[in-house]
């Protein structure tokens, strides 16, 4: 489900950008159908799920949540340890309700380019910026 792989050439991850997965289509259909009630409860079930996400992010040492917004997280991450950030990640995925996908990199260009990477390949994945070997 969740696959992250680890940084080439001992390489330290610097930032986590996670993003969710067709809230804009989803928030613009409410609008779209003029239905305020729908789309307020949207907003309100996008913003738990970032809280949550932001939570757990900050009980994992090392990781430090930078800004959290809309229906977007980004953070700095020390000497991460990878495998317990993916499977947060995994672990907070609400098919059906709020799925997120995520990029991680050594700069936030990288990170972002990372997160267009996993929203490409299929969305609510992570992956961390290619390095050549």
């Amino acid at each position: 489900m969740y696959s992250l792989t680890a940084p080439r050439n001992g390489a330290v991850l610097s930032y986590l950008i996670i993003d969710g997965d067709d809230v804009g289509g989803k928030v613009e259909a409410h609008l779209l159908a003029n239905d305020v009630d729908s789309f307020v409860a949207s907003s309100k079930e996008i913003s738990a799920s970032i809280d949550e996400l932001v939570d757990s992010l900050n009980e994992i040492p090392g990781v430090y949540v930078v800004s959290a917004g809309g229906d977007s997280v980004l953070a700095r991450i020390d000497n991460p340890d990878i495998g317990s950030i993916c499977d947060r990640l995994s672990d907070l995925q609400r098919p059906g309700k709020f799925t997120f996908s995520a990029g991680m990199g050594e700069t936030l260009r990288e990170s972002f380019v990372a997160l267009r990477m996993a929203k490409a390949a299929g969305k609510r994945r992570a992956i961390t910026y290619p390095r050549d070997s």
